[in-house]
């Protein structure tokens, strides 16, 4: 058999497997995705009665309207703390789990807790610590001596989003510390010793060997993190639901609001789009910075 056709049907054979999941992604994603775009050119609002043909001027009257702007402005605001905080305290816990101490299997095995909570219980045990007649933390800002003071944190505008993003940071640090923690685990600790023996102290270390070692998937860690918390809903959602006065409305929980409350399904589909747009110019970033390290 010639070279030429062992490849046609080699490719044949490659279409053929990968076909069921592009018919899948065609159903599951894009699908959906094309109806809610033309969800969004149309005001379906009830109110306004039957839905009607408004082509791009809907997205101009949600951005002049405000509300599209505060939710972007909350989303970038809740994405870039929660995600940030996550891989941070992810990086530095791992490094210290790296280190052998007295019952670390045991260290690394409760900090993992958090993560394993279902959202919803998460969301639920920091509302008891948020109360504000009886919470912890005004318990224990008590017992620091600033004061008795009953801090209603999940409903002053300026606390709330405080609060939750605390709370989301907790939750979510220990899948960063997990994956980096393994990449820190397969960096040479030949190189530690070579730059031990130059002279280099721990932050030389750090930059020069650890970083650039588990820089790729730092980034890939960097880039899931930032997906799942754009799209994470259950903690505000149980927290605050987007109040008080909408002021921890991100857009998951604003869909949601407009969608099963208002029913104005065009208004959340321009919300839906914007935020598509928004995740996948932070995915393509991303990528194309993992594609460097990889051509390096």
């Amino acid at each position: 058999m010639r070279s030429e056709d062992m490849k046609t049907r080699s490719s044949l054979l490659g279409y053929t497997l990968i076909g069921p999941a592009i018919i899948l992604l065609l159903v599951m994603l894009f699908i959906p995705l094309l109806y809610s775009l033309q969800l969004s050119l149309q005001d379906t609002d009830l109110s306004h009665g039957a839905p009607k043909w408004i082509g791009l001027s809907g997205y101009r009257e949600s951005w002049l309207g405000g509300e599209l702007w505060n939710v972007s402005k909350h989303s970038i605001v809740w994405t870039g703390c929660v995600a940030g905080f996550q891989v941070l305290i992810g990086l530095l816990a791992a490094m210290m789990l790296n280190r052998k101490f007295p019952l670390r299997w045991l260290v690394r095995a409760l900090i993992l807790l958090p993560w394993v909570l279902p959202g919803v219980v998460a969301a639920l045990t920091w509302r008891l610590v948020y109360d504000s007649q009886f919470g912890f933390m005004n318990s224990l800002i008590a017992k620091l001596g600033f004061g008795q003071h009953a801090t209603d944190w999940l409903g002053t505008p300026g606390l709330a989003m405080f609060a939750v993003i605390l709370a989301a940071v907790w939750k979510g640090f220990p899948f960063p510390m997990l994956m980096l923690l393994a990449a820190l685990q397969s960096v040479p600790q030949e190189q530690y010793e070579a730059a031990k023996i130059d002279g280099a102290d721990t932050w030389r270390k750090f930059v020069y060997i650890t970083l650039p070692s588990i820089s790729g998937v730092l980034k890939t860690v960097v880039l899931l993190v930032s997906i799942w918390t754009f799209n994470y809903f259950e903690m505000i959602y149980v927290l605050t639901g987007g109040g008080p006065i909408r002021s921890t409305h991100i857009a998951p929980t604003y869909i949601y609001e407009l969608s099963f409350r208002n029913f104005n399904f065009g208004e959340a589909s321009r919300v839906a789009i914007v935020s598509f747009v928004f995740i996948l110019a932070i995915s393509f970033v991303l990528i194309r910075q993992m594609n460097k390290t990889e051509k390096y």
